[in-house]
């Protein structure tokens, strides 16, 4: 009996092992298509790289650049010898808005260097008008 039994399983055995394939285990990797049903990759050209800019960036950067240079104007004419201590303050202030501004630009913030240039802008027509009342 025990030898029928033997011959059973290995009967068995054999006829499992030729009629289906080996049962996949976790640790063995999918089999791959066949070479030729791969397509190849398709060339990718590098992403553009573009610099940011605002839509009225530019207008605004020659807006600027406008009232700092008629800050400049106005500051360029005051007689600064006839000025009392608060022109000579207000003056001071001036110039460092102007100064301030214009790092602003440099450093490609141009909202702040907008605020800094209407202020020196504003503060050199108030003093170019209190000048020529003291006049």
């Amino acid at each position: 009996m025990r030898g029928a039994l033997l011959f059973l399983l290995v009967a068995a055995m054999a006829f499992a092992c030729t009629s289906s394939p080996p049962p996949r285990t976790a640790n063995m990797p999918p089999s791959s298509p066949p070479p030729s049903s791969i397509p190849p990759p398709a060339p990718s050209s590098p992403p553009l790289v573009t610099p940011r800019v605002e839509v009225g960036e530019d207008k605004t950067v020659r807006e600027v650049n406008a009232r700092l240079a008629r800050a400049n104007q106005v500051v360029a004419q005051i007689d600064t010898t006839k000025l009392n201590s608060d022109q000579q303050e207000m003056l001071s202030g001036i110039r460092d808005f102007i100064s301030k501004a214009n790092d602003a630009l440099q450093a490609h913030d141009v909202p702040r260097a907008q605020v800094l240039a209407d202020k020196a802008s504003r503060l050199a027509d108030d003093l170019a008008v209190a000048v020529k009342k003291a006049r």
